[in-house]
């Protein structure tokens, strides 16, 4: 059985991660999301895989990493959606991978789903949704079911209760819903959507409404990153090739490659995974679930608290970071500071687009994007954003988002 994963959306909502990096390839533990996807496939024998991809620069950032990551034992094919029209539209850019009637798996490719989920799609005879219970079911697009259990449709956003069984995602489809994309009708924001679709095969067909066995994680903002990551850290097995110096204390689970090094006086309590040719210490302190990328510096008196580093991103030393989630080529300047808490102990808010959005976290501390420069004694918000390339002044205090 094939799997078709849409990956053409702009992840605008990420930003400033989203501004120079495709969504799917955010890393959590040091693993782009769309990894994690393929792996979770391919451990249910699922290895020819259709990506749909936009056309522009970061379509080619996802044919390259595919190129670079994945053996011939995966044959995974691209197709291109010219023009973003919704997620029904998203699907019908594949239809030519499909012969018909034929079953496919169809994964959100943007979001982390445990194997189990697509494991019990598999073993269901015929179609197949999977969903997940929500507080907020106002927010999500709810399954309604029949005493069978069969899905009877899908209502987005419900403005009256109608359960809370929210549409995950994880599903086994067939070529028949690249037919009935003709008679669907954009929705009220001009897009075609894939609940209409299920809508008008559950009319059809029986379709199985499964509740979510394994773990479903949605990545919509940043904060979601520092979520995946407390979520995955305490499942990862320890695995120290590389070099720890005399007087490192570390309790907790800790990956770190031959390549890399912890050095004198470091303590760590938490989950850590290192990167390759990273060094962290010395007298670094480091809690939390955490992870470092590849070619970083953590140094002297640096504390790092349940966050996320991107590649080459150096933090040398007497410097503060706590829930945050870093990109890559990042120079903190000594004694710069992470503010994750506000003083009234209210759940931290943070622009997107123009309003303020609630994180649901107490403690939240920055996103920085890429090839930012702070000057030293960096004083930043909690909330509080960097755009990519951006630089601030020595003892510049960051109280609203930087993004020109």
């Amino acid at each position: 059985m094939k799997a078709l994963l849409p990956v053409a959306g702009n992840g605008t909502r990420m930003y400033p991660l989203g501004l120079t990096t495709p969504k799917c390839l955010v890393p959590i533990l040091n693993k782009p999301l769309l990894q994690w996807s393929i792996e979770s496939l391919t451990q249910n024998g699922i290895t020819e895989i259709v990506l749909v991809i936009n056309a522009g620069e970061f379509g080619q950032k996802i044919q390259d990493f595919v190129k670079q990551s994945f053996s011939k034992n995966v044959k995974i094919t691209f197709a291109t959606q010219q023009e973003q029209l919704g997620t029904a539209h998203v699907i019908q850019m594949a239809k030519d991978f499909f012969a018909k009637d034929e079953e496919f798996v169809f994964l959100y490719g943007d979001d982390l789903y445990g194997p189990a989920n697509i494991a019990a799609v598999l073993q269901i005879k015929g179609l197949a949704v999977t969903g997940s219970p929500v507080k907020d079911p106002e927010k999500w697009g709810i399954f309604q079911t029949d005493e069978q259990n069969n899905l009877v449709q899908v209502v987005e956003k419900p403005e009256k209760p109608i359960g809370n069984l929210a549409n995950i995602g994880c599903m086994k489809l067939n070529a028949r819903v690249f037919e009935i994309f003709s008679q669907l009708k954009p929705s009220p924001r001009g897009e075609y959507e894939l609940t209409e679709s299920l809508n008008i095969l559950a009319k059809e067909t029986p379709i199985q409404v499964l509740q979510a066995s394994d773990y479903w994680i949605p990545i919509g903002y940043p904060w979601h990153i520092l979520e995946a990551t407390e979520l995955l850290a305490p499942k990862i097995e320890s695995k120290i090739e590389g070099t720890v110096e005399e007087n490192v204390q570390i309790k907790g689970k800790v990956v770190l490659p031959k390549s890399s090094t912890i050095k004198s006086g470091t303590y760590i309590e938490g989950n850590l995974v290192i990167g390759e040719n990273t060094t962290l210490g010395p007298n670094a302190y480091i809690r939390g679930d955490t992870s470092v990328g590849n070619n970083c510096k953590v140094g002297f008196s640096v504390e790092l608290k349940n966050s996320v580093v991107g590649n080459y991103t150096h933090i040398p030393h007497l410097s503060y970071i706590g829930d945050s989630v870093l990109g890559e080529h990042i120079n903190f300047a000594g004694g710069s500071l992470v503010a994750n808490f506000r003083h009234d102990g209210k759940t931290v808010q943070t622009p997107v687009k123009g309003q303020m959005v609630e994180t649901h976290r107490v403690k939240f501390g920055t996103v920085i994007g890429d090839n930012v420069m702070l000057g030293a004694a960096t004083k930043i918000y909690p909330g509080r954003k960097i755009w990519p390339g951006k630089t601030t002044l020595p003892g510049q205090i960051v109280d609203k988002d930087i993004t020109e």
